[in-house]
């Protein structure tokens, strides 16, 4: 279960006696009800040691704060699931590789697990803690909670500064270093704090900020902030090797700064419709919702064919193609305070349905790439926006779900599909079938896979299910 919150509550309470004044009970609450230890027992708390958990906020204030991307190439839809991709991952991997891995995704866990923090108590459950983008994750063993990025970094800091003000007053002389230590949490120098919040190494971090490519943040707190789009982008392709990273970076720095009204009225009408009537819906579901919304607020009739590079343009989308590698590379949106709004297509890709074609624009696989940059444009920008399609992304799953499900619809309605599907007389036969496919495939511009798609889904509204016979015709839509 993912649901949306609001309030992150530490409740610390002091146990009596003079040996134990470093000793509180500790429950955790999210919109005012008991989540951890255990969910809706206000009772029952947590007996710890106060030191203890200052010295896990200030050991990894950083990865807390600045870290947005899983340690290895996998991207789980939370923390918890890590572990079990890792795992999955390693089947057949050279042991050196596999130890290696091992290592990072322990050091994670030790880090983003609140439970580590108090490691003598047995089977204390699971607390999962991790920023990702303005918000910030938490996970119990039954729920998964957002909740905004500042508020919860409010609610840590808070924590940590009563936790030192008690020890002030215990003993200050014993506790003065590690008060101290908590006091200098911020501090790093400035490839330290583009290492933690890109999420590569410090060499490479190093470099990048040496050769121009990036420019280091002035500070924690502008890092924090996470507004620097190419920082955001190198984050998104961080998997890839370091030149196909630099590669990306120049093709971004490409795009100008423009104003883009309209397209800022669209992103914010759709955000604040998805957000008002669909926040605690599937991605999916918001993808659809939205991509339903922008076809009727840019007047294309319900069943209307989408001409998606003319929207770009009236939209003062800036939109670039050219041939670069790697082929694995497929699109760039980028939007923010010096760059954009812009998109990249890769004409070199593997997506590219035909490498023969003169126009790119006649590209059906191009053509529902550029309508999911559109869906990051319109929908994920409460930041500085900069997102990178490539295979192995760092793009955050419900993120790139919700683009992938808002392309399909924006191009090719499932009602749109259904009607062709109800005026064959609603077949299921392979022959038939496979000729609605193509139909749809051609009228509307889109790939193999998303007519088929979207095929299945319009039959399933009047409770058809063709997935059986789709797996035959169209098994990777």
């Amino acid at each position: 279960m993912i649901t949306t919150a609001s309030k992150l509550d530490f409740i610390l309470r002091p146990l009596s006696g003079r040996e134990r004044r470093t000793t509180f009970q500790l429950v955790i609450a999210i919109d005012d009800e008991v989540v951890w230890p255990v969910r809706g027992e206000a009772r029952a708390m947590l007996e710890i040691q106060i030191d203890d958990l200052l010295a896990y906020l200030t050991e990894f204030w950083k990865p807390l704060m600045l870290r947005q991307v899983f340690p290895i190439a996998v991207t789980p839809l939370r923390p918890s699931d890590l572990r079990r991709e890792a795992e999955q991952r390693w089947a057949g991997m050279q042991p050196a590789t596999i130890e290696r891995e091992e290592e990072l995704v322990s050091s994670f866990e030790e880090a983003h697990d609140l439970a580590t923090a108090f490691g003598g108590i047995f089977e204390l459950p699971h607390f999962w803690m991790m920023r990702s983008a303005n918000q910030m994750i938490f996970e119990t063993s039954d729920t998964v909670w957002r909740l905004p990025f500042e508020g919860a970094r409010t609610s840590l800091q808070s924590l940590g500064d009563e936790i030192s003000k008690h020890l002030t007053k215990t003993d200050p002389e014993r506790w003065d270093k590690a008060i101290a230590a908590w006091q200098r949490r911020d501090a790093s120098d400035d490839v330290g704090l583009l290492a933690w919040s890109v999420g590569i190494s410090r060499n490479l971090a190093g470099a990048l900020i040496a050769e121009g490519n990036l420019k280091a943040p002035r500070d924690f707190n502008d890092a924090a902030n996470d507004n620097d789009e190419l920082r955001i982008a190198a984050r998104m392709a961080g998997a890839l090797p370091p030149e196909q990273i630099r590669t990306i970076l120049g093709l971004a720095r490409q795009f100008g700064r423009n104003d883009a009204t309209k397209l800022r009225g669209l992103a914010n009408e759709c955000t604040k419709y998805v957000t008002e009537r669909f926040t605690r819906k599937p991605p999916f579901v918001q993808g659809e919702a939205a991509a339903l919304f922008a076809r009727e607020k840019l007047g294309i009739s319900n069943d209307g064919q989408v001409d998606i590079f003319d929207i770009a343009d009236d939209l003062a989308i800036d939109v670039r193609s050219e041939v670069t590698e790697p082929t694995t590379f497929y699109g760039l949106a980028i939007w923010g305070d010096h760059f954009g709004p812009g998109v990249f297509l890769n004409a070199g890709s593997s997506r590219v349905g035909d490498r023969n074609i003169e126009k790119i624009e006649e590209d059906f696989a191009t053509r529902v790439t550029l309508a999911h940059e559109l869906c990051h444009l319109l929908l994920d920008d409460g930041h500085a926006l900069s997102a990178v399609e490539v295979l192995k992304a760092r793009m955050p799953v419900g993120v790139e779900a919700r683009a992938r499900a808002f392309a399909g619809e924006f191009l090719l309605p499932k009602e749109a599909a259904a009607r062709i599907w109800l005026q064959a007389r609603r077949p299921t036969d392979r022959a038939t079938i496979t000729g609605i496919v193509d139909e749809l495939k051609k009228n509307y511009g889109v790939t193999w896979s998303v007519a088929a798609w979207k095929l299945q889904h319009g039959a399933a509204l009047h409770n058809v299910d063709l997935e059986t016979i789709l797996d035959i015709i169209a098994p990777h839509r």
